[in-house]
């Protein structure tokens, strides 16, 4: 059974008794991935992106505001991921700055401007969505050594 679907079957009442416990109510994965989801077109197309990697399986989406929050069980989720892509839609990389904030130094970065894609310009099309995955695929699987 996929972490997803271990996640999707634990009832609400056992999710918050194990976060209250300071369990961590799912299992490490490969790869996680953090979207901006900012408030722009470029937002936007970053969060579909991530969700459309999780829905193919290349990787599990967790929430950035938690990151940037302290959120005790969401950081150590992404402490124990084996690789961490995170995708921002512009160049502020305000993903990108939150995880950097929050101590984390091994990360994949995505910026969708690098693909051509601008704020204010990139409209949120399956071209544009399938461009951004294609892009990430390429991280996840030959990470960028720095």
């Amino acid at each position: 059974m996929s972490t997803l679907a271990q996640c999707v079957q634990t009832t609400p009442g056992e999710l918050m008794e194990k976060m209250e416990n300071n369990q961590t109510p799912w299992q490490p994965t490969t790869t996680m991935v953090y979207a901006c989801s900012g408030c722009s077109d470029a937002g936007e197309l970053a969060d579909r992106v991530a969700r459309q990697l999780t829905r193919e399986g290349v990787a599990q989406m967790s929430c950035l505001a938690g990151i940037g929050g302290g959120v005790k069980n969401l950081v150590a989720k992404a402490r124990s991921a084996e690789r961490i892509l995170v995708i921002d839609g512009c160049p502020l990389s305000c993903a990108r700055h939150t995880f950097q904030r929050a101590g984390f130094t091994e990360f994949e970065h995505l910026g969708l401007q690098t693909l051509g894609l601008r704020k204010g310009a990139c409209e949120v099309t399956d071209t544009n969505i399938t461009a951004g995955v294609a892009a990430a695929k390429q991280l996840i699987l030959n990470p960028i050594k720095g």
